[in-house]
């Protein structure tokens, strides 16, 4: 079985699937030929993690994968699509296997999915490994969110930005809570021991598209570079939050990802567009009641929703004065050319506050 990468989400699901006794097959780290490969067998016009998703599985394939496991929903999105045309293009390559789980009703559809795909375990393992993999991506991201904090103020960004990174593969294998927790807190220890300092760094919101803001190779590692140079980074989609609200806390009725988000993006944005429009919008009218520096809006070429929501981050930063740096990726995008328009946006901030204070 296989699936496709998206930042550090393939840690648990590799746990999950292996504890519950499946062979996993994962794909090659995504490079530029997952993505020309990607590119060559996908419908003209389709978005840029349709593309990788797809090099993924053509990856996968060529090491022994036949069994392949994706995602749709997300309302008005296109990864609604994805499962259907993509099985039908994988199809063409010999018999294999396609599950796909709801993300509209995730705990529900990753459960089912579970049971039929593996009925010789018990529910009591499904349910116990389900929990595992919530708490090793909620782990993962107090050490991304921790990065970003402390990154920031640290005399040694390079060295507190490598220790997290190489974290991750430490979560490999995780058979227990008290593994998650005790790895999480040493981890989350040495972060703060060598990020403390007296600097007082630029605030920066970042919103977009889930994809694109959780894959570093896609984003060009875009938080790891406004760190080195001396931003702290804002972000509100973390893969663990929005799965435990949308497993734990959908299933007991406790959250509604339209509700939660349409009151604080109003009165920028007063309906759901798809995808991540409304939590991009709230997102960024958060920042800007907060005091915050920036915005970067980031989100892959011609997505729909974040086109949308584009037109109300452009209204949030002309009426309270914001910076706001848009960044619209696809497979031509080049590091040199994001880093670029990343110092020059920082650069403005900073003289802009330098100004302020003089």
């Amino acid at each position: 079985m296989t699936y496709p990468h998206m930042g550090y989400l393939s840690i648990p699901v590799y746990n999950m699937l292996t504890n519950l006794g499946f062979e996993v097959v994962e794909a090659p780290p995504i490079t530029k030929k997952t993505v020309e490969l990607g590119s060559l067998y996908s419908p003209e016009g389709v978005c840029l993690p349709y593309k990788i998703n797809m090099g993924n599985f053509l990856e996968s394939i060529d090491r022994g994968a036949d069994t392949f496991l994706t995602v749709c929903g997300a309302g008005k999105c296109r990864l609604g699509f994805y499962n259907a045309v993509q099985k039908i293009e994988l199809a063409k390559r010999g018999d294999v296997r396609f599950y796909t789980i709801d993300t509209n009703n995730l705990f529900s559809s990753l459960y089912r999915f579970l049971r039929q795909a593996a009925p010789q375990v018990n529910r009591l393992d499904i349910l116990k490994n389900i929990t595992l993999a919530v708490k090793t991506l909620k782990a993962l991201d107090a050490i991304t969110s921790a990065k970003n904090y402390y990154g920031a103020r640290s005399d040694f960004p390079d060295k507190l930005i490598a220790i997290c990174n190489n974290a991750a593969r430490h979560f490999t294998g995780c058979l227990s809570f008290s593994d998650i927790s005790y790895k999480q807190s040493a981890v989350l220890d040495l972060v703060q021991a060598v990020g403390q300092s007296a600097r007082q760094p630029v605030r920066i919101g970042l919103v977009g598209e889930f994809y694109v803001l959780l894959e570093p190779y896609v984003n060009h590692a875009i938080e790891d570079e406004l760190i080195k140079q001396g931003v702290e980074v804002k972000r509100f989609v973390y893969t663990g939050d929005w799965v435990f609200l949308n497993t734990m806390l959908q299933a007991l009725g406790l959250h509604n990802e339209e509700k939660a988000y349409l009151n604080k993006a109003r009165p920028y944005l007063n309906y759901h567009v798809g995808g991540e429009g409304l939590r991009t919008v709230g997102g960024a009218l958060w920042c800007a009641k907060n005091g915050y520096d920036g915005i970067i809006h980031i989100y892959p070429f011609g997505c729909m929703p974040e086109v949308v929501a584009e037109y109300a981050l452009k209204n949030i930063a002309r009426d309270y004065d914001l910076p706001l740096l848009t960044l619209s990726i696809d497979e031509h995008a080049s590091d040199v050319g994001i880093i670029t328009r990343l110092e020059a946006f920082v650069d403005c901030i900073k003289r802009k506050k330098q100004k302020w204070k003089n």
